[in-house]
């Protein structure tokens, strides 16, 4: 197969000073100053990405993409099976999972992407973007080829620029794929550069013994690449690289979606551990990326508060949720349309003063 040229995009640039604009009206409504919370900031960030002091949200677009790992295919990694992910993705792209549950009660369209199941999904509805039929086992070598990992990263720019066709000014997105927490957490101990145990953590609730095995993964596939990483150049060469060697299909599909999101001035509702990997990756890809990002909500994966305090992120929900595959920050999606609701209809101090005058 011929290599597949790549090109990244950089974010759109986004001027600050819009946060200090929208943060001299968010104290001026009529409430105490700073009582919004951790909602006022992300507040800020919306009105930045918008250039407005009437920041806006009506089309939130729900993007999830799966794929299967070779590296759980014969290992006791994870509480289920590779034949789960099917199940799965033919419940989500039904609109019988938690996270397309959360969606349809909130009136938020979505497309499910098969980008490296080990089967194909009966659903009509799952997009069939198939690169390979999973990944390999990455503590023998790379999970995937350059030219795959090229393709996933492409898929994931494809789906958000077809989003925001549909209209979308907001991307959520999610992930389903068994084995994908191991691969996560290689992805952010080696983006981290942190000790392996810092990072692993139980996924789908797995036992004492398999988190054992699923720390030796990690560290063996990170040992692995780290003897590879030197002769890579410097620069994307080398985070595509590392991307291929340690991540998944779809995780290469998010990452893509948040650069092109970012290119596009759209922001993103981040979830959990899976997709704060790939958040961080492609802020250092990209510098600037951050300025996109919203964090829907912390997950109780180790590695993720990591990742979110190198983001310099704060989480808008902390209620212990570990489901993955969008949900939990579909569950944040309610709260931060509360929050615009709130700065869009809420009088100011000095509207309430002439209102209280006028009735007198």
């Amino acid at each position: 197969m011929a290599q597949t040229a790549l090109h990244l995009p950089w974010p759109r640039p986004v001027d600050p000073s819009w946060r200090a604009r929208l943060q001299a009206r968010l104290d001026a409504l009529a409430k105490p100053v700073g009582s919004l919370g951790s909602l006022e900031p992300v507040l800020c960030d919306i009105a930045a990405i918008q250039a407005t002091e009437h920041p806006r949200i009506l089309r939130p677009f729900f993007l999830l993409f799966a794929a299967d790992h070779g590296v759980a295919r014969d290992r006791p990694i994870s509480r289920y099976g590779q034949h789960v992910t099917e199940e799965m993705v033919n419940h989500i792209a039904s609109g019988r999972s938690v996270s397309t549950v959360l969606a349809r009660s909130f009136g938020v369209p979505w497309r499910v992407y098969d980008v490296g199941m080990v089967t194909s999904p009966r659903h009509p509805d799952v997009r069939q973007s198939k690169v390979a039929p999973g990944t390999r086992d990455f503590t023998r070598g790379p999970a995937m080829t350059a030219e795959e990992c090229a393709q996933a990263v492409q898929i994931g720019m494809r789906a958000v620029q077809d989003a925001r066709e549909e209209g979308a000014d907001l991307v959520v997105l999610g992930e389903m794929g068994i084995g994908n927490t191991t691969a996560a957490s290689a992805l952010s101990a080696w983006i981290l550069g942190v000790e392996v145990d810092l990072v692993v953590g139980t996924g789908t609730g797995i036992h004492e013994q398999a988190l054992a095995e699923k720390r030796l993964v990690v560290r063996t596939a990170i040992q692995v690449w780290s003897e590879r990483e030197p002769s890579f150049p410097p620069g994307d060469a080398r985070w595509l690289a590392g991307l291929a060697h340690l991540g998944g299909l779809e995780l290469a599909s998010i990452c893509g979606a948040i650069l092109e999101s970012a290119a596009l001035g759209l922001p993103v509702l981040l979830d959990g551990v899976l997709v704060g990997a790939c958040a961080l990756w492609a802020e250092r890809v990209r510098p600037g990326v951050r300025d996109y990002l919203i964090a829907g909500h912390l997950s109780p994966e180790p590695a993720h508060a990591l990742l979110l305090g190198e983001l310099r992120k704060r989480p808008l929900l902390d209620l212990g949720l570990r489901v993955g595959e969008g949900s939990g920050a579909l569950m944040a999606w309610p709260v931060l349309r509360a929050g615009l609701a709130v700065l869009e209809g809420t009088a100011t101090f000095s509207e309430r003063a002439r209102s209280g005058r006028d009735v007198e």
